[in-house]
């Protein structure tokens, strides 16, 4: 049997039983056959993501598939969620004609957002743009990258990048901040998510515990290269990554679902059963041997406590229990070697230092970059001798801070408008969070859950390049931060009703 056709059967059974899992959590705000429906479409999606050998009948097919979901009753928005992650970010160019190569080049979650999202939002009633917070932020940065990648390439290929960011940033973040219409469908919209992320992560277990890379051969068996998921090792065990590019972006991924689990937990009477899916979204973390990911899920803890009640006191708990845990974990072997893994605590000639080294030189040779071109930044500034030092054995400039990347493209102006769009979106959640009245129960929730999973993402992003799903779900979580904040700011705003005795309900 082909190697593609075990790893196949081995996804869809691991798969099959967290959805079993997920499905017995009985969380009360979803419904079981909207649960199913998500299963199903996941499923179909993944298994042409093995069994389909060609680009173009894939992509046909997927599409043929999302605009039958599109016809259908079903809320599409949750729906988007529930697959937005569902197969490898394969992409595929529109051939063009005459002296055009190409039209536009596509991928996975392009066809997502034009089939389920573009249809979504045009439903849905508009308000003027000054009610959507950030809509005008966005939609400058995707007009500025777009005029500043004009730089040093044809005019044909600005008018690409400028649809593709059009395609990717804008239509995403502005559908999905407008179709945010409840604290119920944004709920549904959450959980589908953690949904969509739960069977890779019982994957990437597997895959680690296995030593076998299950999607290394269905893209494979798709793109015809053997080299698109190499084999990575650290601490002597296979770094686990699933159908994502790369360990770290995996690790990303489940810090995100960590926090979307935690939410969920409030909705469910299996406490248990809940814990134990949290469980598996920490083990495949751990199985990434990715550092930043593991600082990322502290930054989502301290956040969460620090937008609720009691901080001071959570605060002092957490502590406790953190240094409790470490001393622990160094008096035993599995500690000591976790703890040699982080960063600042390895030997001066381990791999773990290198990487530190490699992203503390990436910073000052940046900075000098970025003194010379302040403002806007540089075209194909890789190419520069400042740069060209940090270029690694396998040939390659891994720049791997997605703040220096923005910076050193687009300068400050770049930089300054992408970090206003999330830094704004965590201090506005952070403030309507506060000003809510506690019967607001549903809205407090997902405030913290959207606040501390925003936050670990802003700090994240800070240790890997915008590479495959990052920037993707990225700004996925800012449109349902946007949503989510004018749906609180219209709640404040609501004139209070009065009752009978003439007292505020």
């Amino acid at each position: 049997m082909p190697e593609f056709l075990r790893a196949y059967i081995v996804v869809i059974a691991l798969s099959i039983c967290m959805f079993s899992l997920l499905l017995a959590l009985k969380i009360n705000f979803i419904k079981r056959s909207e649960l199913k429906q998500w299963r199903n479409y996941w499923l179909i999606i993944s298994t042409l993501s093995f069994l389909v050998s060609n680009t173009w009948i894939y992509f046909v097919t997927i599409a043929i598939i999302l605009g039958y979901a599109n016809q259908s009753k079903s809320d599409k928005l949750p729906l988007f969620f529930a697959i937005s992650c569902a197969a490898p970010l394969y992409t595929f160019s529109i051939p063009g004609f005459g002296m055009i190569n190409y039209l536009i080049t596509l991928n996975y979650a392009s066809l997502l957002t034009l089939f389920l999202l573009m249809p979504q939002a045009h439903n849905i009633k508009k308000l003027p743009i000054s009610n959507y917070p950030f809509y005008s932020a966005v939609g400058l940065y995707v007009v500025m990258i777009s005029i500043l990648d004009a730089r040093e390439t044809t005019t044909t290929h600005s008018l690409r990048l400028f649809v593709t960011y059009i395609i990717s940033i804008l239509i995403p973040f502005m559908a999905i901040s407008r179709s945010i219409v409840s604290s119920e469908g944004l709920k549904k919209c959450l959980f589908a998510l953690a949904l969509c992320l739960a069977p890779l992560a019982l994957a990437g277990c597997f895959e680690s515990l296995k030593y076998w890379k299950l999607y290394s051969s269905a893209i494979a068996h798709i793109l015809g290269d053997d080299n698109v998921q190499r084999y990575g090792l650290r601490g002597n065990s296979l770094r686990a990554s699933a159908l994502f590019a790369s360990p770290i972006a995996f690790g990303y991924m489940m810090v995100i679902g960590i926090g979307l689990v935690g939410f969920c937990k409030k909705y469910t009477r299996k406490k248990h059963m809940c814990n134990f899916v949290i469980v598996i979204f920490l083990t495949a973390l751990y199985y990434t041997k990715a550092r930043g990911p593991w600082l990322g899920l502290i930054v989502m803890i301290v956040l969460y406590i620090w937008s609720g009640s009691n901080r001071f006191g959570n605060f002092t708990k957490f502590s406790l229990a953190s240094v409790i845990t470490i001393l622990a974990l160094s008096a035993t072997s599995f500690g000591a070697k976790l703890i040699s893994m982080l960063p600042f605590m390895s030997s001066a000639e381990s791999h773990e230092t290198s990487t530190v080294d490699y992203r503390i030189k990436l910073l000052e040779q940046a900075w000098l970059l970025f003194r010379e071109h302040f403002m806007f930044g540089l075209a194909n500034y890789r190419d520069t001798p400042e740069m060209e030092v940090m270029r690694q054995g396998q040939g390659i400039i891994d720049v791997v801070n997605s703040y220096v990347d923005i910076a050193l493209n687009y300068g400050i102006v770049g930089l300054g408008i992408f970090s206003f769009i999330f830094f704004g979106l965590l201090i506005n959640i952070l403030g309507v969070i506060r000003r809510l009245p506690p019967d607001q129960i549903d809205l407090i929730n997902i405030g913290r859950a959207l606040y501390c999973i925003l936050g670990s993402i802003i700090f994240i992003i800070f240790t890997v390049s915008s590479i495959n799903y990052i920037p993707i779900f990225y700004w996925l979580i800012a449109g349902l931060s946007s949503g989510y904040i004018r749906l609180c700011t219209n709640k404040l705003v609501q004139p209070k009703k009065l009752d009978v005795t003439g007292r505020r309900v």
